[in-house]
């Protein structure tokens, strides 16, 4: 009887200790999921290249090929409200530098109404290239990722895991989507590389709430969405497009935009 009680004790506090915990254990990152993703990149001599901090987070669906491959093998299997800190070599990144990428072209070789600037990135069907000289005759340009032959390590907190199943919303939208829904979409073609792209993320955040339910905000990251880039015939980064209800193009503009130019910009689109 003793034997019998003893049984009976063990297996009620089995029953309480999986009721408390939860018989599957926390959800975990996997291929599919929507995450968000709070982080900090830095070189190996500690300078910061890019980081959430003070914005919103990254948000991204694993296995789309979103971000770089290492960053997002960091992500999957770990679970809301973790952080970790890895170290990506630069062939697990952005590759080694090459000397052969860095080269001379004809300034005929380019359209005539594009006017080339040093520091001016622009997206190819190979990658971002960079304009690194430029004189009467000639452009020299620089194909290498700014961020090849870097090692790169990253402090990432996991913040959120979206179901894969509902629906996207804000900034996690992509562009076909947002120009399916009958909605007008202002849409950025851009690198978080680009300075100006970085400057341009916290307007393009702030306007997605302010207009939310009026306008889709749509942020395209050209290295990762080469074809869509071609498609658009983007010439050079940042690169915002205004698109009607209809997904339309009504507009577009090259450069950092202001907050007050892109609200003019939608009023006389009708957006209020």
């Amino acid at each position: 009887m003793k034997k019998m009680h003893y049984l009976v004790l063990a297996n009620t506090i089995l029953m309480v200790l999986i009721l408390m915990t939860g018989c599957g254990g926390p959800e975990l990152a996997e291929t599919g999921d929507a995450v968000k993703v709070q982080y900090t990149g830095k070189l190996a001599d500690g300078t910061v290249f890019d980081t959430s901090a003070g914005s919103e987070p990254l948000e991204f669906t694993l296995g789309q090929g979103e971000v770089i491959s290492g960053f997002e093998q960091a992500v999957l299997g770990m679970k809301a409200g973790e952080s970790k800190a890895f170290t990506l070599t630069a062939d697990q990144a952005y590759g080694q530098r090459s000397e052969d990428l860095v080269f001379e072209i004809g300034r005929d070789e380019l359209s005539q109404d594009f006017e080339p600037e040093v520091g001016m990135q622009l997206p190819t069907s190979q990658g971002i290239i960079t304009i690194i000289d430029v004189t009467e005759t000639t452009i020299k340009i620089d194909a290498n990722h700014p961020l090849a032959g870097q090692d790169l390590t990253f402090e990432i907190q996991l913040v959120e895991i979206i179901d894969s199943e509902s629906s996207p919303t804000g900034l996690q939208m992509t562009l076909e989507q947002a120009l399916a829904n009958g909605k007008p979409t202002l849409a950025e073609f851009g690198s978080s590389t680009c300075i100006p792209c970085k400057q341009m993320k916290p307007i393009l955040e702030n306007l997605s709430t302010e207009y939310e339910g009026k306008l889709n905000v749509v942020i395209i990251e050209v290295y990762e969405q080469r074809e869509l880039t071609q498609q658009y015939g983007i010439m050079a980064i940042p690169t915002q497009i205004v698109f009607d209800n209809s997904g339309e193009e009504v507009t577009r503009h090259v450069g950092f935009w202001a907050k007050e130019d892109i609200v003019t910009q939608l009023k006389e689109t009708g957006i209020e």
